[in-house]
């Protein structure tokens, strides 16, 4: 019977090998020996090896959601809760960039696919920025119009801000904690914030 643990170490070992020898060069019998499974095992999982890249770029969100609720859940202020969370989900997309780097343009260039598997993230940090500005409301501590059209500006805008946080083009003569700091004050700035509130 197919299990969790088999299906998760697939993955893994597929998304390693699409970073070290491109996706056109591994094959399912690459991921077969690299994982001591079977084809036929393989094949019990995927039905393919695009399915496979599909499964491995999905897990690589699913840290990034992860990450991204844990912060949520922290007892902290919303002004603060909502920046954290914000460089988290930067910092995170980053490192999983750079681990998969061999791809770059392959891997998440592949726009069809990171967004078809996007669907799903970006609804989850959507509600996650609403049910934060909704709590700064409820505490006085944001001064919100729309929250629902502001969550997802702010979504918006932090999908803009990743590849040039990734490249480093953002913060090139400063060093990120200048960027946090200008970050917050702009971002805290516009949702109206009022800090001392929570003071």
């Amino acid at each position: 019977m197919p299990t969790n643990d088999t299906r998760d170490l697939i993955i893994d070992v597929a998304r390693r090998l699409f970073a070290q020898q491109g996706i056109e060069n591994t094959t399912i019998g690459d991921v077969a020996e690299s994982s001591g499974r079977s084809r036929r095992t393989i094949y019990t999982y995927f039905k393919s090896k695009e399915e496979l890249l599909e499964a491995s770029i999905e897990s690589e969100m699913k840290k990034i959601s992860a990450a991204m609720k844990k912060v949520a859940e922290e007892n902290i202020s919303p002004d603060k809760k909502l920046i954290k969370l914000i460089f988290v989900r930067l910092r995170i997309t980053r490192s999983i960039v750079r681990r998969n780097s061999g791809l770059h343009s392959e891997y998440f260039g592949n726009m069809w696919i990171v967004e078809h598997i996007r669907r799903t993230f970006d609804v989850q940090e959507i509600a996650l920025f609403r049910s934060i500005i909704a709590e700064g409301e409820q505490q006085g501590i944001f001064n919100v119009e729309n929250p629902n059209l502001t969550a997802r500006f702010l979504h918006f805008c932090l999908n803009g801000l990743e590849v040039p946080f990734i490249k480093g083009v953002i913060n090139k003569h400063k060093d990120e904690e200048f960027v946090r700091h200008f970050s917050e004050k702009l971002i805290l700035s516009a949702l109206g914030a009022n800090i001392s509130a929570n003071k």
